[in-house]
């Protein structure tokens, strides 16, 4: 019999476990495929580091900064800004507060009015004030109303604005919350937006690292839990039943729901809406852009499917063998489910990149592309750790997950330690 076992070893799983290690509950966390970290993984192939998706994790997130060793993942930055393509060639919009020579030449630059210029700064003091949340307190509307409202013009929203944080939201209509959007330019102000050396895989393997020896359990997919008079008991494809006292689902509610079956009317609040994503990893023999900073597409979705590009080995030199570079190409709100159409796909984001970098284009290397039609949960509404942990009527079951809380590494943290703090006070009275 174990205390509490966690179904599900992403980063609200791994948060959950620690949590509950921490005060000393014996804790069982399985997961289903052969290592921890849900969507933040890192695939080896041919020498390069291709992580599912272009992920950055934001070194300003309150949870991130209390669990992870900065040091140990060697952070490497990311430039503070963007370079946005538009009328034939890269404008740099650069951050004045930390980055003051590259602000200077963005302050001279006709590609957007300079009203808009001094709006971000306006911007960043307003996010800036007060704790996160108070944010969530605030009026919520969509993220294009509350920049048109701000107001900030046309073209600054179009040419980066949009472009910019429909990377982050992976959604170009900006139909995310407005509180989700200035807790983000927060963060982004007030801290670096980085990835690991060795990939993004490393931020769960840190923390799978810290968990008790035999606490994790790979290769482990449940496939139904159920109740009995004192405890739940959870079957595990080709191994033994586990037994437990409380159950925690750190999967997406729509999992959740599969594996309660619907015994005893129990029901997991769903993910209603998914936001989708294309990522297209390269190997090219020469970098296009040698400075570890995000390429934008400042002309729209009618100029082509790209929304950014990367040159990941410019961040981390570990994402490449050497000699070779790896550039990454992120297509929003696309995620084809036929090989047919992820062909032409390619084809048309190889179009779109000759625009910006010429033929050599069509000798970059496909080493892969990563379809994903759930990569991050749609957050049309935020609030800050308010989102029910217990599964109402089961008295020991709980949930976790960044679609309980924000869609992002700071959600998924924060998710896990308040399912962790209910099942304690639950079990301990504490």
């Amino acid at each position: 019999m174990t205390e509490v076992v966690i179904i599900g070893a992403g980063l609200a799983g791994l948060s959950c476990a620690l949590s509950l290690e921490a005060a000393g509950l014996s804790v069982n966390l399985l997961e289903a495929s052969d290592a921890p970290g849900g969507r933040v993984r890192t695939d080896l192939v041919e020498g390069f580091r291709l992580d599912r998706g272009f992920q950055v994790m934001l070194t300003a997130y309150p949870e991130a900064r209390r669990l992870l060793d900065y040091d140990a993942l060697e952070l490497r930055k990311f430039e503070p800004g963007a370079l946005v393509w538009h009328g034939g060639r890269f404008h740099r919009f650069a951050d004045p507060f930390r980055n003051p020579m590259g602000a200077a030449r963005f302050l001279f630059d006709s590609i957007v009015p300079l009203a808009d210029k001094l709006h971000v700064a306006k911007l960043r003091g307003r996010v800036q004030r007060g704790r996160c949340e108070e944010i969530f307190a605030r009026t919520e509307k969509t993220t294009r109303v509350y920049l048109q409202a701000f107001p900030f013009s046309p073209d600054i929203i179009d040419r980066f604005f949009e472009p910019f944080f429909a990377g982050v939201f992976l959604e170009r209509e900006l139909v995310t919350s407005s509180r989700f959007f200035e807790f983000l330019f927060r963060m982004f102000s007030l801290g670096d937006t980085a990835v690991p050396a060795a990939g993004m895989q490393q931020i769960p393997l840190q923390l799978a690292a810290k968990l008790r020896a035999g606490t994790l359990l790979t290769a482990a997919r449940v496939s139904k839990v159920t109740r009995s008079a004192q405890s739940f008991q959870l079957e595990i494809e080709g191994k033994n039943k586990q037994e437990a006292h409380a159950v925690v689902l750190a999967v997406a509610g729509n999992e959740g729901n599969r594996l309660l079956g619907g015994v005893g009317g129990w029901s997991v609040p769903e993910v209603r809406a998914w936001n989708k994503t294309t990522a297209f990893c390269y190997a090219a023999q020469q970098a296009p852009v040698n400075e570890p900073i995000i390429l934008l597409n400042g002309e729209g979705r009618t100029a082509g499917p790209v929304n950014h590009v990367v040159v990941m080995s410019a961040v981390s030199p570990q994402y490449a063998p050497p000699g070779a570079h790896l550039v990454v190409a992120s297509v929003v709100g696309e995620a084809p489910a036929e090989d047919a159409a992820l062909v032409r796909l390619d084809q048309a984001v190889r179009l779109h990149m000759r625009k910006w970098f010429g033929p050599v284009v069509d000798s970059w290397k496909m080493l892969g592309a990563y379809t994903l039609a759930r990569a991050l949960p749609q957050q049309r509404h935020a609030e800050w750790e308010q989102a029910p942990v217990r599964v109402v009527g089961t008295g020991g079951v709980y949930m976790c997950g960044d679609y309980r809380e924000t869609a992002s590494i700071q959600g998924a943290l924060a998710s896990g330690r308040r399912a962790a703090e209910a099942v304690i006070k639950d079990l301990r009275g504490i």
